[in-house]
């Protein structure tokens, strides 16, 4: 009869020790999701980061798919520039960027982060249709950094899988296929 008890209680205890990792991992994956944490900046400083939010919400903003700040584009280009500029490109870069903040933030005498998005909006295409000398320096960053985020935000996971035609493992190379057949997306790779 000890045996038997004996037994049993081996076998509680060693279930117990199994179960209890993978009970506390599937309660701790029922959490709400974080928020996106803040970053600390490598190449832009504190102040720069409202405004180089709003710059980049404005050029990619959030519509049936997320907006270019939701999915990490901000922090992507301040560590790009920070890891692969030179330091006379990033000395060039932020020249550059002071004649967009400065540009931006004096055309209606308000910060360009408070205006509204039609506002933003409208602000951004007059800079980039501009021909005017004095605009040159604002107009070369904010195509630079339109590029760049762009580029950042088609190849975020989140974009790529929900948002594109996703495939893992390419099949055969097929160029001219029609766009229903796509769903109306563009290849994610």
């Amino acid at each position: 009869m000890k045996r038997r008890n004996t037994i049993k209680l081996l076998t509680l205890g060693t279930g117990a020790v199994f179960v209890t990792p993978l009970v506390s991992g599937l309660l701790s994956g029922c959490k709400a999701e974080p928020k996106a944490p803040e970053f600390d900046p490598e190449f832009f400083n504190e102040n720069d980061l409202p405004f180089l939010v709003a710059v980049i919400d404005t050029l990619i903003p959030a519509t049936d798919s997320p907006s270019a700040s939701e999915v990490g584009v901000p922090q992507m280009l301040d560590h790009m520039i920070a890891g692969l500029y030179s330091e006379t490109d990033q000395a060039n870069f932020s020249m550059q960027f002071s004649a967009l903040k400065d540009y931006l933030n004096t055309i209606d005498g308000q910060s360009f982060v408070y205006l509204d998005p039609e506002e933003q909006t409208a602000h951004i295409q007059e800079l980039i249709t501009s021909r005017e000398d004095s605009t040159n320096a604002a107009r070369s960053v904010l195509l630079a950094i339109k590029n760049q985020s762009v580029n950042y935000y088609l190849n975020t996971e989140t974009i790529a899988k929900n948002h594109l035609n996703y495939l893992p493992v390419p099949g055969p190379f097929l160029p001219c296929v029609p766009l229903e057949e796509l769903n109306g997306k563009a290849w994610a790779i």
